[in-house]
């Protein structure tokens, strides 16, 4: 599998990498949970943001089998960069890791928390693994096919099925982080017309809106790629799209070495 040229923009090989993504995050899911039951130790990183032993445990499974599979392709991964660690990234390709997504919600108790791996080329996440593993539910997206799957107690998946987002409905449904209130966000959803407003955490908004059960992520802060691009990823091949608040679809730059993303609206269809 390491012979595999993630430049070639052929999506033929993409689910390939998928099956590589998948095992990755259950594996990391496993760390996960394992942390949790040990009881979280919980630091303060440098941007004030908590980090725990499942955060770093999770991080190392997924880079050491996405390193060992494709040897040589850049990884770019959220406790790496706290360590200073992360590659320059001047390739068009490169991989793009949140290995635990919503550590507030896992440190809270909740299970709203994922496990997140995507490919990144050409400023584009083209391939994407989310996994929740407190909800036994996997989500993945390359190419133009998007699936949810669950994930049993062995690490096993079952009940893969594709997903579409919809039309948006009459009374279209907006999700809103859990665990931030920006006053930005909400000011953009008064603005619009009657819906319903359902909060949830980390990168399951993305797979909601993928799936056909949400319709709106608007997210009015500044975040990190590493966040939102393997939810993106499911996002896009389900038929929904990422947009800046300049209307244009969101881009993963290789040039900006902090990893920021911009403002973004997510639409399980395109509002134009």
């Amino acid at each position: 599998m390491g012979a595999l040229d993630l430049a070639d923009p052929d999506p033929r090989p993409l689910p390939d990498l998928i099956e590589t993504f998948e095992r990755a995050a259950i594996a990391a899911g496993k760390e996960i949970l394992a942390a949790r039951a040990a009881g979280a130790r919980v630091s303060i990183k440098s941007d004030s943001t908590p980090v725990t032993q499942a955060d770093q445990a999770a991080e190392a499974v997924i880079i050491a089998q996405l390193q060992a599979q494709f040897p040589g392709v850049p990884v770019v991964a959220e406790e790496m960069a706290e360590d200073g660690k992360c590659p320059s990234c001047k390739e068009a390709s490169y991989f793009l890791v949140d290995a635990l997504d919503g550590t507030g919600d896992f440190i809270a108790g909740r299970n709203e928390f994922t496990v997140n791996v995507a490919l990144i080329r050409d400023l584009k996440p083209v391939a994407g693994v989310v996994y929740a593993p407190a909800l036994g539910r996997i989500w993945s997206g390359a190419g133009l096919k998007a699936h949810a799957a669950d994930v049993t107690a062995d690490g096993e998946i079952r009940n893969r099925r594709e997903i579409r987002t919809r039309a948006l409905p009459k009374t279209p449904v907006a999700l809103v982080s859990l665990s931030h209130r920006e006053p930005e966000t909400q000011a953009w959803l008064d603005t619009l017309p009657p819906h319903e407003t359902t909060h949830i955490g980390s990168s399951l908004k993305f797979c909601l809106v993928a799936e056909g059960k949400a319709d709106v992520y608007p997210r009015l802060v500044n975040l990190h790629q590493w966040d939102i691009a393997a939810g993106d990823a499911v996002l896009r091949a389900a038929g929904g799209v990422t947009l800046g608040l300049d209307g244009k679809p969101l881009e993963y730059g290789v040039d900006n070495s902090n990893f920021d993303c911009g403002r973004f609206i997510c639409w399980g269809r395109h509002p134009g």
